[in-house]
């Protein structure tokens, strides 16, 4: 059930923010990414939770390509302030999910921030 949902946000992710372009307005476009960014602590939650408790490895890559979908609008805050790259970090290691967390990081490095998160 768990996998299902972490599916369902990643097509919800990709729906609006990549497949939209060109099929909807953009007041449209803007008025779903900000009902998204308003919800997206419990999205966050979840993955956070998944990844931190599952023991079922199709559930935390499934996890992973949800995260990696969201992960170029959420709040930069959820990224850098959360613990969001140490997880991904202790998960790396594992052959299993190196290429999903890779994608998770190239997302993240890929990202263009303000001088609060410049190092």
């Amino acid at each position: 059930l768990c996998e299902n949902s972490m599916q369902i946000l990643r097509l919800l992710s990709e729906e609006v923010f990549d497949f939209s372009r060109g099929q909807l307005t953009q007041v449209k476009i803007k008025e779903m990414k900000s009902s998204l960014n308003n919800e997206f602590c419990l999205i966050h939650d979840l993955c956070v939770y998944a990844l931190a408790n599952s023991r079922k490895p199709e559930l935390i890559k499934s996890t992973l390509k949800a995260l990696a979908a969201y992960l170029t609008w959420i709040p930069l805050g959820y990224i850098f302030e959360g613990n969001i790259i140490s997880t991904l970090l202790q998960l790396f290691p594992q052959p299993t999910f190196r290429n999903s967390v890779l994608q998770c990081m190239t997302e993240i490095a890929g990202l263009q921030v303000d001088q609060s998160y410049d190092m």
